[in-house]
């Protein structure tokens, strides 16, 4: 009876080990499939998974405090080429002073059993030297630069975050492994670029022959539908401030952090469709195409998604038609919400 009472217990509680469970995403076979290069906010890092040996004798890592071992606090993300081009990517960590890594690899197979590493960056620095390392904060693949690998710290000249972007063909499947090598600490975001596609990018219709026919009677033009001004954003109330005039409805956006960058994050509504999702708002401007709906009054609002060290948010925005820059500032807290009304002259 006691021998029984006791395997029922064991079977009811487990061996210790039998509760431990992987992160979310953590191996290679169980990646993060995305199908569009869009922005993807990764909310929290925290271990590694279950295969301890993957990405395990890196190179580029040999130098740092895990001996080659890359896997630290991560994720993996995967992806299929559907259209040739070379690819772009920002990674945007949520804490300013975190430490991120990364390393490409191409699935020679489509399989995590043959994986071909195509880019590996492992530069960092001790987070007191965020704001001043050019190996720490935002890292990734970008335009002008020429190194596909980096190793462990920032010793050599001309080291920093970032490395060349990948020309890649359709059909070949790639995986990347973020890191988080500071701390178990919050996520990042990453923002994807270039002119390869993935499978849900929509690809404009080329050009083709048509035999001419006449010319139609020109139809009255649309009448466009009067903007609703938004009264609340995520329960939030919206207030409308500073008014700017605009000559055309393809305009750039300019954000960036008016006071000191302290971790905050923001989305930015046009109306009441989001146009950017969970941005770090950094020292340094970042950039946006924006098109805006027809109608000749729109507005522009802020919304904090992470206060970070201190509220509310505040930050700066560049608005730039083609013909002048205009620029304002606007706050979100926790109750309300700033706005701006756009009028297209």
């Amino acid at each position: 009876m006691q021998n029984t009472l006791f395997l029922l217990l064991f079977m009811l509680l487990g061996a210790p080990s039998a509760h431990v469970t992987a992160q979310e995403h953590a191996d290679c076979i169980t990646a993060m499939q995305i199908c569009e290069k869009k922005i993807y906010h990764i909310d929290h890092l925290s271990g590694e998974g279950r295969d301890k040996s993957e990405a395990d004798l890196i190179a580029c890592f040999m130098g740092s405090e895990n001996d080659g071992q890359a896997e630290e606090n991560s994720i993996w993300i995967r992806f299929e080429i559907a259209k040739s081009g070379n690819l772009t990517f920002t990674i945007t960590p949520d804490r300013y002073d975190d430490d991120l890594d990364f390393i490409v690899y191409r699935l020679t197979d489509g399989t995590c059993n043959n994986k071909k590493i195509v880019r590996c960056n492992a530069a960092g620095d001790p987070g007191i030297a965020a704001g001043t390392s050019p190996c720490l904060g935002e890292t990734g693949l970008r335009e002008g630069e020429t190194d596909s690998s980096v190793d462990a710290g920032c010793n050599d000249t001309g080291d920093n975050a970032w490395l060349a972007p990948l020309q890649v063909s359709k059909g070949e499947i790639y995986v990347i492994l973020v890191s988080n090598v500071s701390s178990r600490g919050p996520g990042f975001t990453i923002r994807f670029a270039g002119t390869a596609f993935m499978p849900c990018d929509q690809q404009k219709p080329q050009a083709t022959a048509v035999k001419k026919k006449p010319a139609p009677k020109p139809a009255a033009p649309p009448v466009a539908k009067k903007t609703t001004r938004p009264e609340s954003i995520g329960g939030r109330t919206v207030e409308v401030g500073e008014e700017l005039k605009v000559k055309n409805r393809k305009i750039k956006l300019k954000l960036w952090d008016s006071q000191v960058e302290d971790g905050d994050i923001i989305s930015v509504f046009v109306n009441d469709a989001k146009v950017v999702d969970h941005l770090r708002l950094r020292l340094k401007p970042q950039e946006f195409d924006i098109e805006l709906p027809p109608g000749k009054e729109h507005y522009i609002t802020i919304f904090a998604d992470d206060f970070g060290k201190a509220e509310p948010n505040s930050a700066m925005i560049s608005i730039n038609d083609g013909v002048k820059i205009q620029v304002i500032d606007l706050v979100a807290g926790r109750k309300k919400q700033e706005s701006v009304r756009i009028i297209l002259e």
